[in-house]
């Protein structure tokens, strides 16, 4: 199984045309389960993740703040738009992440800023979760630019695997510096969320169970929606979110995180089950809805 965005093309404007297999399908709760048997089958070779460290948020030194709040502030407009309290959340749940995850750069140097925004990246995506770390993930790979994996001739920009996330350097940088070309494209929003998936499935730790019983839920919903954009030949996602359910819900989560306006306009009743999912509105300064599901 390969999952993640994968591309033709080493062009990062490629990206919002779609490029890759853009299969429609209909998929409901039966396909749901056997999907489900698929990915454990799939990651059953691993031995269980232990329990590392808890779900809880440490304070950091004064020093060690000011130098996030640069680094994220730098490039995260979801950051700035926290509240003072829910940004020091933040920092402190970044730190804690990137402290329980091993990173690995490949073809670029090793950089402490780096690992900081692939932290804040993940963060970004499980901020209204209690669980929050991803437990089933120890390993991180940072690649410099879009790369082949073995036996496979495509260009992949990011994806997970039993033995880590994989994300371009490159390409996570478009994500965040070119939201405003309204192509909803992010690499890292999209592997975290596949990410938050497996982990919550698959994990013997650290699932949170808010978002497995809401994320079930969601995945009743999106026959609707799947039917439409295959009656309508056209959807305010781009082709590769109707590949497989995976990439429905990662392509999805980018959407709802780069322009939470435009997908609520264009697709409100898939924005309101990500936001119950993810217990997050990101167009609002808050960003969480639900305080006691977060803690």
């Amino acid at each position: 199984m390969k999952t993640g965005a994968n591309i033709r093309t080493n062009d990062p404007q490629d990206l919002q045309n779609g490029r890759g297999r853009s299969i429609f399908k209909i998929l409901n709760p039966n396909h749901m389960r056997t999907l489900f048997k698929k990915i454990r089958q799939h990651f059953i070779g691993r031995p269980p993740s232990p329990p590392v460290s808890t779900q809880e948020e440490f304070p950091v030194s004064e020093s060690q703040f000011n130098n996030y709040t640069f680094v994220i502030g730098s490039v995260f407009s979801y950051f700035n738009d926290l509240s003072p309290e829910n940004k020091t959340r933040f920092i402190n749940r970044v730190h804690h992440f990137k402290n329980t995850k091993k990173f690995h750069f490949i073809g670029m140097e090793d950089r402490d800023d780096v690992i900081t925004l692939v932290s804040a990246s993940a963060i970004q995506v499980t901020f209204g979760l209690k669980n929050y770390l991803l437990t089933y993930f120890k390993d991180i790979y940072v690649l410099a630019d879009a790369y082949k994996m073995e036996n496979d001739e495509e260009l992949y920009i990011g994806h997970v695997a039993p033995e880590g996330i994989y994300l371009s350097w490159k390409h996570f940088q478009y994500g965040y510096t070119n939201s405003h070309k309204g192509d909803n494209v992010n690499v890292a929003v999209h592997e975290m969320s596949h990410a938050l998936l497996y982990n919550n499935f698959f994990a013997q730790y650290g699932i949170d169970s808010h978002f497995r019983m809401n994320y079930e839920k969601f995945s009743n919903t999106t026959g609707p929606i799947l039917a439409d954009a295959v009656t309508k030949r056209r959807s305010y996602l781009r082709s590769y979110a109707f590949s497989n359910l995976h990439e429905f819900w990662a392509v999805s989560v980018e959407a709802f995180f780069v322009n939470p306006q435009g997908l609520r306009q264009n697709m409100p009743e898939l924005f309101e089950a990500l936001s119950r999912v993810l217990n997050q509105d990101p167009s609002t300064k808050n960003k969480i809805l639900r305080e006691e599901l977060s803690r």
